[in-house]
């Protein structure tokens, strides 16, 4: 399979692993920095609501983003890794990934709801797939932007 557009496919693939290793935060670099200060923490500020209590601790100190946020941002690097071998086998057309995407936004809405109501407790690891689930299907958007079928 050839790549329409290589020069902006190693770009995104580059971009995208730069966002993980700054999304994991301080604890990665073991910076002395109070965690809510760290350089990291600001870059994501705006994007997550960055509580604690939802985060990976690396070295003692919270990633940059809540769980599902990391998985959402490791998921879409993934994903975009895995391009070239779901373009060859041919399994990505626009209309499935669309409704893919749609029911895995509902699975996350669900379960974001269903625990804001309090009918169940979802945890780091739960938010992490959903929210990796939710990022790799966005990543498989693309596909036909960079590849032939």
């Amino acid at each position: 399979m050839q790549i329409r557009q290589p020069i902006l496919y190693g770009s995104v693939l580059c971009l995208a692993f730069i966002v993980v290793l700054v999304a994991i935060g301080g604890g990665l670099f073991n910076q002395s920095a109070p965690w809510p200060v760290q350089w990291q923490h600001q870059t994501f500020h705006s994007l997550c609501h960055q509580i604690a209590d939802r985060s990976f601790w690396i070295n003692g100190q919270p990633m940059a983003v809540c769980s599902r946020c990391i998985g959402i941002y490791s998921g879409f690097a993934l994903g975009w890794v895995l391009l070239p071998i779901l373009s060859s086998i041919n399994i990505t057309r626009s209309a499935y990934i669309k409704r893919i995407l749609v029911v895995i936004l509902l699975f996350n809405f669900i379960d974001a709801a269903g625990d804001f109501s309090g009918l169940w407790q979802n945890t780091l690891f739960s938010r992490a797939v959903l929210g990796g689930m939710m990022g790799s299907s966005a990543a498989l958007i693309f596909v036909g932007d960079f590849f032939s079928s």
